[in-house]
């Protein structure tokens, strides 16, 4: 029994060493990271906001070299810390088609994303010079890739539209001079019975690696109504007849069939249509048929059709 007591206590001695032990090692580790010290540092730089109208191609300078004052606490939150710096290229300068940065402008850059208590106290002094090349910008429409299909009995108002119906690139000009529209993804909307709103993103081309677009999407808008129709009878007018000649057609007259609002279709009339015929067709077909064309119509109708677009016809002589 007593020498179970003597290993507990020789124990606990051993424990209470290593604990003295670990909080004077902690303490003295801390005293020294209150200290001041000097280290050298090696920041990797990114170059951000060039002029709109120009492409970073190359640089001189993808790293920069420091030498910092700071505590030992800094320092050691600092190791742990991704060495990345931003250069911001707005206010580059410019000589000629040269352009470059000063070591003083790049290093207040740099000392403004440090910390207050870490000094830089020595710093590369190679001017930074930088290649571009120069940017186009165009505005190019959008091409819509959009299916409709309607309902039975119902009408597209007039044509789809898309908003915006054109985007601005910026690119260099052998990526964007050829470039004459863009495309948007392919969309089918079913089954419509009324007016739709959707968005649709855009097709854009991913071999133009060092263009940019405006928007990659737009919005595609249309108004679908329920229609009524209303048939015309409208005579069929000739045209380009030689004197000396008459033609008669059988019948004498065309149904035109017009598609729309019913509030629209009272409004039209049949003096609002016109039909023709043209008599220099009768040399090419060869044969006793004409074809029909509408010469007028109301551009507002919606939708305007010919039930017979052909009509057999003699010729007289007056």
């Amino acid at each position: 029994m007593v020498e179970i007591i003597k290993n507990i206590l020789q124990k606990r001695k051993v424990k209470q060493f290593l604990i003295f032990l670990l909080a004077s090692s902690l303490a003295w580790f801390i005293s020294n990271l209150a200290e001041e010290y000097t280290n050298e540092a090696t920041f990797k730089v990114q170059y951000h906001s060039n002029p709109d109208s120009l492409l970073l191609k190359k640089v001189s300078k993808n790293n920069v070299r420091v030498r910092l004052r700071a505590s030992g606490y800094q320092f050691l939150v600092f190791g742990f810390k991704n060495k990345v710096v931003n250069v911001d290229l707005s206010a580059l300068e410019e000589r000629g088609k040269k352009f470059y940065m000063s070591p003083l402008d790049y290093r207040s850059q740099i000392e403004n994303q440090l910390s207050k208590s870490i000094e830089i106290i020595e710093m590369d002094r190679d001017t930074m010079f930088f290649s571009f090349q120069r940017l186009m910008k165009k505005k190019v429409a959008v091409a819509s890739k959009v299916d409709i299909d309607l309902e039975q009995h119902y009408l597209l108002d007039r044509e789809i539209e898309l908003i915006p119906d054109s985007i601005t690139v910026i690119g260099p000009e052998n990526e964007v001079a050829d470039l004459e529209f863009i495309p948007t993804k392919s969309l089918s909307l079913t089954k419509l019975t009324g007016n739709f709103s959707k968005t649709v993103g855009l097709d854009l081309p991913t071999v133009l690696q060092n263009t940019t677009y405006s928007t990659n999407q737009v919005r595609v808008e249309g108004e679908v109504f329920r229609f009524s129709e209303r048939i015309l009878t409208v005579p069929i007018n000739i045209i380009n007849v030689p004197k000396g000649v008459v033609v008669r057609t059988f019948p004498e007259t065309a149904e035109v069939l017009c598609r729309d609002r019913l509030e629209n279709l009272k409004k039209i009339k049949e003096t609002d249509f016109e039909v023709s015929a043209d008599y220099l067709q009768i040399d090419e077909m060869g044969d006793n048929i004409l074809e029909l064309e509408i010469t007028k119509k109301v551009n507002s109708v919606n939708e305007v059709q010919l039930k017979e677009d052909k009509v057999e016809f003699i010729l007289m002589k007056q």
